[in-house]
């Protein structure tokens, strides 16, 4: 079961897309507001899956209250409703994971179940297997079906291999930022981590491996669902992750 917010200034299209979503999909509605001034003030009390924004609002748009909550920590995925395909672009812009022409229907609401489970790493195996093979030691690499990983930044290459060494234990995110963003403020630090931790969860879905990121708490957990396959070290003195030079992975080593 999905928990979901959604924001939209018109009362009836609110009304009805509640209604479509608990009627045709797994999920729960834990809070509707017409005002984006007061879906700023709670949205960070609540705890969601996924939140739904109508781009279009006076006052506030969907997409400058999106920014705000990203700024502030919120590191949910964003799908925004609008009657017009032109914002899609800019949508994207601001860490969406989807954007929906309203009003939904009963098809649209299957299609963001779906988005969801793969956003989330929840879908069911596929028949095919598909797994990334990974070398940790010496010239240390991810691939896919013999193909180099293309990361989408350097910093989401290194996270991946911090939460694959951590795999299944909870990693706080002060710890993260102190290991991977030691020299950056903490008020730039956290966007960053969320934004990272979004874009690995863009990468997976895209690469279609079921590897799942869980926020805990002041936390993450990243389970790999049996999707990486470590590969043996190339030379005997081959040391972890030797190729990145990551400060964090030769702690790791010497300790």
């Amino acid at each position: 079961m999905w928990k979901v917010i959604l924001v939209e200034d018109e009362k009836p299209i609110l009304g009805l897309h509640a209604r479509l979503l608990e009627t045709y999909g797994p999920f729960e509605i834990v809070g509707r507001f017409e005002s984006p001034f007061e879906a700023l003030q709670e949205i960070p009390r609540l705890t969601v899956d996924a939140l739904l924004l109508d781009i279009e609002m006076p006052r506030m748009t969907g997409l400058q209250l999106a920014q705000s909550l990203v700024e502030s920590g919120i590191d949910v995925p964003v799908i925004f409703t609008t009657a017009h395909q032109q914002y899609a672009v800019q949508a994207f812009r601001v860490q969406a994971l989807d954007y929906l022409l309203k009003p939904m229907t009963p098809n649209t609401v299957k299609q963001l179940d779906e988005r969801l489970q793969k956003y989330y790493g929840k879908k069911e195996k596929p028949a095919l297997k598909k797994e990334l093979d990974v070398q940790l030691y010496g010239e240390a690499s991810v691939k896919k079906s013999g193909q180099l990983v293309k990361w989408p930044t350097r910093i989401t290459e290194e996270l991946f291999y911090y939460f694959l060494l951590h795999e299944n234990k909870l990693c706080l995110k002060w710890r993260i930022i102190d290991d991977l963003w030691p020299n950056i403020e903490e008020s730039r630090a956290l966007p960053n981590l969320y934004n990272t931790i979004y874009r690995m969860r863009q990468l997976f879905m895209e690469l279609d491996v079921p590897i799942a990121i869980e926020r805990i708490n002041d936390g993450y957990i990243m389970n790999a669902n049996n999707s990486v396959i470590l590969q043996p070290k190339e030379r005997s003195d081959a040391l972890l992750l030797e190729s990145k030079g990551y400060l964090w992975a030769y702690q790791l080593e010497t300790n």
